[in-house]
Order: structure tokens, then sequence, then C-alpha cells
């Protein structure tokens, strides 16, 4: 079974990304449960680190976020959090995904940041913080 590891995530169509000694599997795929949006994933093989990024947000007129899936995510506390939680991305040309732009968004996603300013599911931001 090719492709497929048992304990960590399915690696069938994924494109394997290696940062420092842990290796990221990315993948782009139309989101059946977002009204089919176009999304970049990407996981860690042990799954603490699962984000998912919709492409072509510098095109719109909000402010781009990614998604936290996982519990593994800079600057983020991880204890007693549930769910899905947005943040506030910087503006990343990503009208087409590349290794260069994934690389990108998993070095920015891993490195500690002073404030994350988190969104709801329309880039609005909270100012009341997570619920």
């Amino acid at each position: 079974m090719r492709g497929i590891n048992i304990l960590g995530v399915n690696t069938k169509g994924k494109r394997k990304f290696v940062h420092g000694e842990k290796s990221y599997f990315w993948y782009v795929k139309e989101d059946d449960e977002d009204y089919g949006r176009i999304k970049l994933f990407i996981v860690s093989e042990d799954k603490k680190f699962n984000v998912s990024y919709e492409v072509g947000q510098s095109k719109k007129d909000r402010i781009p976020f990614i998604v936290i899936i996982g519990l593994e995510f800079g600057g983020l506390e991880s204890g007693g959090r549930s769910g899905w939680v947005r943040i506030q991305t910087p503006l990343w040309g990503d009208d087409v995904i590349t290794p260069g732009l994934v690389k990108t968004i998993l070095e920015w996603s891993l490195m500690d940041k002073e404030k994350l300013i988190f969104v709801d599911w329309e880039g609005n931001v909270l100012t009341r913080g997570i619920k």
C-alpha cells in the first residue's frame, strides 16, 4: 500500500516538504464543506500541525486568514482550545500555489508571533478573542 501510513497522514496524492527534522505534506483541493472553495492543506506526518488556506485571498477585499485545525501553531497555545480557529495572515501572492509559497506559509505558521489576530469565517476581526 504505497502512499498510506496507518499511524500518520495518508500521503497518497500529496507533496512532501521537510522542514527541520519534521515531514509535512501539502495538497490543493476543492473543499466540499466550504462551498467548493479551493484550499491549500498542509499537515504534519503526526497530524499535530494541520492548517488550511483558501487560494486567491490576495485578490479579495477582506483580510486573508488561515484556518488552524491541528494543535501546533506558532504563538498559539493549544491547551484548552477546542475546534478550529482562524488567524489573520500576511498578504501573500497566492493565485498559484507553488512549493515556495507552501514553504513561506509553513515557516510563518511555525514561528512564534507576538500577537495573533483572530478572525471569523468571513475574515472579520474578533475583538473578544476566541469563542
